[in-house]
């Protein structure tokens, strides 16, 4: 998800906030490094349009090789949606028998229509709380498909009873897998858990309050990437918490310790820290525990069916 904001935008980005004092930073667990290698293979998965046009009943599969773990789980295709907004939200529901999940995955930006939406930066009031706002662009995505996936989602979690149910993203998805979820929250799944990798900033500061106290929120930033400093703090927007910083460089295998947990809406203990948005370093926004984005064919069609 590329931003052709990021030159007029960047001057304003040491606007609004004054620098907090350094936060307590944890590593995390070989146990936890295990999971958040796994979930992301779901985020990855989103990319291909073998698994977001598939049949029902279809495995999950990633020709590029960076789902391994989904495609030995033998995941199938519960519900797919593609191309049927104005906004190209698309994805999956996926069940996974080995792991005994329900999972919601959002692709990532593809088309020239994702990219608009990505680019709004506009608030509306999503009514999930008093003084709630979200990015209207990203609130939108979700809500252009949320009746048809609480639906399907109802069907699959009945037919599974006792399975967890995850919601997944990278970039563009992991934006509307953190409001989506939030949503779902209040509407009868309130141990949903998020994984949401290089998410932009979705909402202003209740909001994000109010789903970081939703709790299982698990927030991944990669080093520089660009992406995570988006929409501007200058504007308004903040981040969940926690954060999950991976310091690890591109195209190497990320180690427990690689991973620094920090708290808070405002950090500069993490991404957000290590400057301005700039392009030059948008090749750390491809690498989450792989090349995550793989799946993506050339170019940028205004659709992709």
């Amino acid at each position: 998800m590329r931003f052709s904001l990021f030159t007029a935008l960047s001057a304003a980005a040491s606007l609004g906030h004054a620098l907090p004092g350094q936060l307590q930073a944890r590593d995390v667990s070989t146990s936890e490094l295990n999971q958040f290698d796994f979930w992301v293979q779901y985020a990855a998965a989103a990319y291909y349009a073998d698994d977001y046009t598939a049949q029902v009943g279809a495995k999950i599969s990633c020709s590029k090789g960076n789902c391994p773990q989904v495609e030995e789980a033998g995941a199938t295709v519960f519900y797919d949606f593609s191309n049927a907004t104005i906004t190209d939200t698309s994805g999956f529901i996926a069940v996974d028998h080995a792991n005994e999940a329900v999972v919601l995955s959002f692709r990532g930006s593809y088309s020239v229509r994702n990219w608009v939406s990505d680019a709004i930066f506009v608030y509306t009031n999503p009514d999930l709380c008093d003084g709630c706002l979200a990015d209207l662009g990203f609130w939108g995505s979700w809500v252009l498909v949320r009746d048809d996936i609480i639906k399907e989602l109802k069907e699959a979690v009945s037919q599974n009873p006792g399975y967890e149910l995850a919601v997944v993203g990278h970039s563009l998805g992991a934006a509307v897998a953190t409001l989506a979820v939030a949503d779902l929250r209040g509407k009868g799944y309130p141990s949903a858990k998020l994984y949401a990798y290089a998410s932009p900033r979705v909402a202003n500061v209740p909001l994000a309050k109010h789903i970081t106290a939703q709790g299982n929120n698990y927030r991944f930033t990669h080093t520089d990437d660009p992406v995570p400093k988006l929409p501007l703090l200058a504007m308004g927007y903040v981040h969940i918490s926690p954060e999950y910083w991976i310091t690890s460089p591109n195209n190497v295998t990320v180690g427990a310790s690689d991973i620094k947990v920090i708290d808070g809406d405002i950090s500069f203990a993490g991404n957000t820290g290590t400057g301005l948005p700039s392009l030059e370093d948008f090749e750390a926004h491809k690498w989450y525990f792989m090349k995550t984005d793989a799946g993506k064919n050339d170019g940028r069609p205004f659709k992709r069916v």
